[in-house]
């Protein structure tokens, strides 16, 4: 016999089996919708150095390995390296997820090397009070041929024109970096430089389809807009003051990747994954410091003296080695004058050399003259971040120059001393007279018993002093 609450009993358990089977693969098609909509996000803040290229490369990668809808790049940047900026850029441009890069916050800038990173991003968005541009090369000082960042500088910036974009004609053009006078050799290759970036900068801009002319304009003249300026201009495509708003109206756009596929953005609602820098990214950061470096330089070359002078004790070399490798390596990632890095070794040499030379001081002041004008000259950048702090050079030079003269003072000073060993010692020691006849007798001086020669007629019990030594007798005085 059969009950009816059983059969109702049954028709709700399926009903909430079915439920639970339902739910479960809504959840499932849910969180691969989720995981399709996922934006990994990285910051590039500060001066953009090796450290920089190391951290925004390995972010790229990380968000084409795990199929990232696409990077975000948070910047804020006053420019730097060219080096580090093409690395950054030849990954951008190479990736096979989409790279954003959205300058933020508000009061953030997207400068020199910024400005060249953002053109080549797929798609450039600004926070509104933020600004782009000034992207015109400065001096380095370095060998012919360096790029952004790595260029002799240009004229002071021209006012921007009233539209934006319209550039002077290069060769004679009133604000051109091609026409500030120069001699020979530095016009023509101040020329080459700004050449070489603007037309870097035109090919990113015709790559994405955004304003070439302003972009030469920002090499050659040094313009910048602001963030509404930029959007108007065709600069960027979004202007946001927040994340979520920018992937709100980035969802839609068409972009197209290395591979030539062409991606539609749907990054409403997308979920942010931050990239943090690693323990290594960190640590080049601070190494990359070229006052760190240069810190670090000068402290191997104090641990290897140090070493030499007390007999190869080894926990300072091997102190030293490391800190003087550390040191150099970091630097080898900046763009370094070799001019000035040999000054700086000549500078120790002669430092070294003056405590073995008897010089007068001539040897340590020429070396101390080599060593500050070598550490002047040694980063060959005039990026303000990546210089090294004058005050920071007076400071080693005046340690140094201290150091050496207390050097040698101490020399002359044990030059001066009185004897205390052997027969010169002697010499001056006062005594008495132990017994004396005729112009000889016995002393006894620093309480021992000597044969003694004196002028003077002396006998037992007279003090004297001692004017000097022959052999086994000593040449005393009555005093």
């Amino acid at each position: 016999m059969q009950y009816p609450g059983r059969t109702v009993v049954r028709a709700a358990a399926a009903a909430l089996v079915a439920t639970g089977v339902m739910l479960t693969a809504v959840a499932g098609l849910a969180r691969q919708d989720a995981a399709g909509t996922t934006v990994l996000s990285a910051d590039l803040t500060g001066p953009i150095g090796p450290a920089t290229a190391a951290y925004i490369s390995r972010a790229i990668n990380e968000a084409q390995g795990e199929g990232a809808a696409a990077l975000v790049i948070t910047m804020d940047t006053p420019g730097g390296l060219d080096a580090s900026t093409r690395e950054i850029n030849q990954a951008i441009l190479a990736s096979s997820v989409p790279v954003l890069v959205y300058v933020s916050p508000s009061g953030a800038r997207a400068a020199s090397a910024g400005a060249f990173i953002t053109y080549a991003s797929h798609l450039a968005a600004m926070s509104p009070g933020t600004s782009i541009g000034a992207a015109t090369p400065i001096q380095m000082g370095g060998s012919p041929g360096s790029a952004p960042g790595g260029a002799p500088e240009a004229p002071s910036p021209a006012p921007a024109p009233d539209d934006g974009g319209e550039t002077a004609p290069e060769g004679d053009a009133p604000g051109s970096a091609d026409t500030s006078p120069a001699p020979g050799n530095q016009q023509a290759l101040r020329n080459k430089v700004v050449n070489d970036a603007a037309a870097y900068m035109r090919s990113l801009a015709d790559l994405r389809g955004r304003n070439a002319q302003w972009a030469e304009a920002a090499v050659r003249e040094g313009i910048s807009a602001s963030a509404s300026e930029a959007l108007e201009l065709g600069v960027v495509e979004i202007v946001a003051p927040s994340l979520d708003e920018v992937f709100a109206q980035a969802s839609g756009r068409e972009v197209s990747l290395a591979d030539g596929r062409l991606v539609t953005l749907e990054l409403a609602g997308a979920s942010v994954e931050r990239i943090e820098k690693t323990f290594a990214e960190e640590a080049l950061a601070v190494l990359t410091d070229p006052n760190i470096s240069f810190l670090l330089m000068n402290l191997g070359f104090i641990g290897l003296l140090v070493s030499f002078y007390n007999g190869l004790e080894p926990i300072t070399a091997i102190a030293g080695v490391i800190c003087l490798i550390v040191g150099l390596y970091a630097l080898n990632t900046l763009p370094l004058n070799y001019a000035g890095a040999a000054l700086i070794v000549l500078g120790i040499a002669l430092l070294v050399a003056e405590a073995f030379i008897a010089s007068s001081g001539l040897l340590a002041l020429g070396g101390l003259a080599a060593f500050a004008i070598g550490a002047l000259m040694l980063v060959d950048t005039e990026a303000e971040a990546f210089r090294l702090d004058w005050r920071l050079i007076a400071g080693t030079t005046a340690g140094l120059g201290l150091a050496s003269f207390l050097l040698v003072s101490y020399g002359l000073a044990a030059q001066g001393r009185k004897v205390t060993t052997g027969e010169k010692g002697l010499i001056g020691l006062e005594g008495r007279v132990l017994d004396w006849d005729g112009d000889q007798g016995y002393v006894q001086v620093d309480g021992e018993r000597w044969h003694a020669t004196s002028r003077e007629a002396l006998q037992a019990g007279d003090t004297i002093k001692v004017t000097g030594v022959d052999g086994l007798t000593l040449k005393v005085k009555k005093i």
